[in-house]
């Protein structure tokens, strides 16, 4: 099915915004270089201190003229230190975060950066838009296949009269928007409460630019699997979507043109504007190897405000990606028709659950050569499309068992961990699932919505034990460990410790004061993680490997505190 609207519809804005787009066929210039956004700063408490003074006070003693400082929280405790337009280098940066962790009334600073995830980005974004080589067969004309796998069809029989999903908004952080029929009802889409946070614009429209690394229709196709209608686009006669929770409503938020172009910086912003425009659920198609401090605060204020926020393992890596990763998230990896693992899914102990991903179907929307947009109904890969599914189960138990009812029983701030439990109790264990890469099962929406809620909220952990990552913790080898699945944390403190040049007990303290740019370097320089994985095998070689690790680093966009350290 393929429905063409004229070219200009809704889109000259964009167009001019960003200039013109480059001719099919031809790309516009990809800088790979991660660009600062800004400078993410908590402050601490000053009683009887004017904060958004003091945010002055130092942004002058560290030498930031012209750098404009916004406040994240009303009360100026965080803020964001946004640099000239001129732009800083990558070492200046993290001389800059350093000097920040410095000062005394600096309780935390870290950089936020637009980055391209590294390691064949090209593949990957064909891959995380659903451009895949072949269609499994099985899935051919078996249109809501995903939603019997996640036992779907059964659970909105649970609703009886009730509409499945209504009440409910989830806050879609991607691509943006199109008018594609099985998106575009003003109930299901709510433009006017989203924001453009690629382009700073009011609509969140996608452009369908289709450049390089673009991915020109993802928030659609996600959005699609979410909360598109019943067989809406064909009257369920031809290839259609049928959304989770079809009644529920979409904010759409766009945050980058491309699922492989992180800006850590929008990403924040998209959470926060999920979560203070009512968003009971959020529901993150993307993500990156390296996390952010600024990021990880907006998901713990999403979660004390009880919004569930979900997010997609990740494509083609060897790890579960960010903000997946963190522990308020709940990370979802795909399965097939078979209920097997998706080939390219991420896995290991960051997983929560699994949920259909490989051959879904879902909208699709891009822009032909003559300037029309082409809506069509296609199928694609990915855990983008299992976390949608899962975002969608999320809406169904909101409003299965009622907002206000959740938070009247357990509090706002513990409806995301409410949720979490009760969705890996009642997920299904396939015969020989492996349950320490791919979570307790896959989700199974009739026996969470049968499920009785527990008498209590569980208890608020700092970390799950069984997970592998967090952003920033006391120990600060947390985001270390977790760019080496697989390899014991102990190998991998001798790794960084030999790395660092600091004895077993001196590693904690160097970790914590340079771990972040570590691992930062790690994952934007894959060649130099690489190096050091090989360097865990055979002592002869590691020593070898070890010393090339260094000389890279050396020779890399380092603050002078980790080139002093390496030396």
């Amino acid at each position: 099915m393929g429905v063409s609207l004229p070219g200009g519809v809704g889109v000259a804005k964009k167009q001019r915004k960003r200039g013109t787009p480059a001719k099919r066929g031809q790309s516009r210039p990809v800088d790979r270089q991660p660009k600062l956004e800004a400078l993410s700063v908590v402050l601490a408490k000053a009683p009887g201190r004017d904060p958004a003074a003091l945010a002055r006070t130092l942004t002058r003693r560290i030498g930031l003229d012209g750098w404009k400082i916004e406040p994240v929280v009303d009360d100026y405790t965080e803020v964001e230190i946004v640099p000239p337009p001129r732009g800083v280098s990558i070492a200046r940066a993290w001389d800059l975060t350093y000097a920040l962790r410095d000062q005394p009334e600096v309780t935390y600073a870290s950089p936020m950066f637009r980055y391209l995830v590294p390691e064949n980005a090209p593949v990957r974004a064909r891959r995380a838009s659903g451009r895949s080589s072949g269609d499994d067969p099985a899935t051919d004309t078996d249109y809501e296949w995903s939603l019997v796998s996640a036992n779907v069809l059964e659970a909105w029989r649970l609703f009886g009269a009730q509409p499945p999903g209504s009440g409910v908004q989830v806050g879609h952080p991607d691509t943006g928007y199109t008018l594609h029929p099985e998106l575009a009802e003003p109930a299901r889409l709510l433009v006017s409460q989203g924001y453009d946070y690629d382009d700073d614009d009011p609509d969140p429209l996608d452009d369908l630019t289709d450049d390089f690394l673009d991915n020109p229709g993802h928030g659609t196709g996600t959005g699609s699997v979410i909360l598109s209608g019943v067989g809406s686009a064909t009257g369920g006669t031809g290839p259609f979507v049928s959304g989770v929770a079809p009644h529920a409503a979409l904010i759409p938020i766009r945050t980058t043109e491309s699922v492989v172009l992180i800006s850590m910086r929008g990403l924040r912003q998209a959470i926060d504007h999920a979560t203070t425009h009512g968003a009971q659920v959020i529901s993150m198609s993307l993500g990156g190897p390296f996390p952010g401090f600024g990021t990880e605060r907006a998901v713990a204020r999403a979660v004390d405000a009880g919004t569930i926020v979900l997010a997609a393992a990740g494509n083609e890596v060897g790890f579960v990606v960010f903000p997946a990763a963190f522990d308020q998230v709940i990370a979802v990896a795909a399965s097939n028709i078979r209920d097997e693992p998706w080939s390219g899914s991420s896995h290991g102990p960051a997983v929560d659950i699994t949920a259909p991903g490989e051959s879904v179907w879902r909208a699709r929307a891009a822009r032909e050569q003559s300037g029309q947009m082409a809506f069509t109904v296609e199928r694609g890969n990915g855990t983008s499309f299992a976390v949608a599914t899962t975002a969608g189960v999320a809406a169904l138990w909101v409003s299965f068992h009622g907002w206000t009812n959740l938070v009247r029983r357990f509090g706002a701030s513990n409806i995301a961990r409410v949720f979490k439990q009760t969705l890996q109790a009642s997920c299904r264990t396939p015969r020989g699932w492996n349950t320490a890469e791919y979570g307790p099962g896959i989700v199974d929406a009739r026996q969470l919505l049968a499920a009785a809620l527990p008498a209590t909220a569980p208890a608020r952990k700092f970390r799950d034990a069984r997970r592998a990552a967090v952003a920033v913790d006391t120990t600060g080898i947390e985001t270390l460990v977790h760019l080496f699945p697989g390899l014991p944390r102990t190998r991998v403190e001798e790794l960084v410790a030999d790395l660092l040049h600091v004895s077993d007990r001196e590693l904690p303290a160097a970790v914590q004061d340079l771990g972040d740019e570590l691992a930062f370097h790690l994952v934007m320089q894959p060649q130099l993680l690489e190096q050091l994985r090989a360097g865990s095998r055979g002592a002869r070689f590691a020593a070898s490997s070890r010393q090339t690790a260094r000389r890279r680093f050396s020779q890399s966009k380092i603050s002078s505190r980790l080139r002093r350290q390496l030396r």
